[in-house]
């Protein structure tokens, strides 16, 4: 397959803070993060995380050639994971639009059993959209939809691996690779 994800190693972690960086730009006019005088976004908090397990980040590749990343965080109670949830999904702008990101969710959902919650800040409108759609065609509505009082956040709640939808219930996913140059 084209499409790959896999667990950000030691020497990658520059590579990662690289796609950070682009990243934090992107999210900047939905955001108080302020650009440091290097000319850098802080990301010792989340390069923190990663390092002591509180996070974990996966590069995106296709074809080989770096596409984004996925981060996703795991919740522990008494020593065991009792939910997931992804903390940050980026995928460059020559890679959008050919449901790679929407891949990149089922794959990592895949390979991590058990609860998910999606939550997103009602500012991120486009990304309201893509998780409504990927999750709804991910469980076949089988998920809650949460808003908390005390809070704008929309909450996503469900089971992976899903109980999927027939092939005829569901829109078929096409990942169209972008041709490199």
């Amino acid at each position: 397959m084209p499409l790959t994800i896999h667990q950000v190693n030691q020497e990658e972690t520059a590579v990662l803070d690289n796609l950070l960086q682009l990243y934090l730009h992107e999210t900047s006019m939905y955001s108080p993060k302020m650009i440091e005088e290097t000319g850098r976004y802080d990301t010792t908090i989340i390069t923190d995380n990663i390092k002591s397990g509180a996070l974990e980040a996966n590069l995106v590749r296709i074809k080989g050639y770096l596409a984004g990343f996925i981060i996703t965080q795991p919740r522990i109670q008494n020593g065991e994971i009792v939910t997931r949830s992804v903390s940050d999904l980026f995928i460059l702008h020559n890679y959008r639009g050919f449901g790679i990101g929407e891949e990149v969710a089922r794959l990592t959902f895949d390979q991590a059993p058990g609860l998910w919650h999606i939550e997103i800040q009602p500012q991120f409108e486009e990304a309201t959209k893509f998780w409504t759609k990927v999750i709804y065609r991910y469980t076949g509505d089988n998920f809650r939809h949460l808003k908390w009082q005390d809070s704008k956040a929309e909450i996503f709640e469900f089971r992976s691996p899903a109980a999927r939808p027939s092939a005829t219930e569901r829109a078929p996913i096409k990942i169209q690779i972008p041709q490199q140059s």
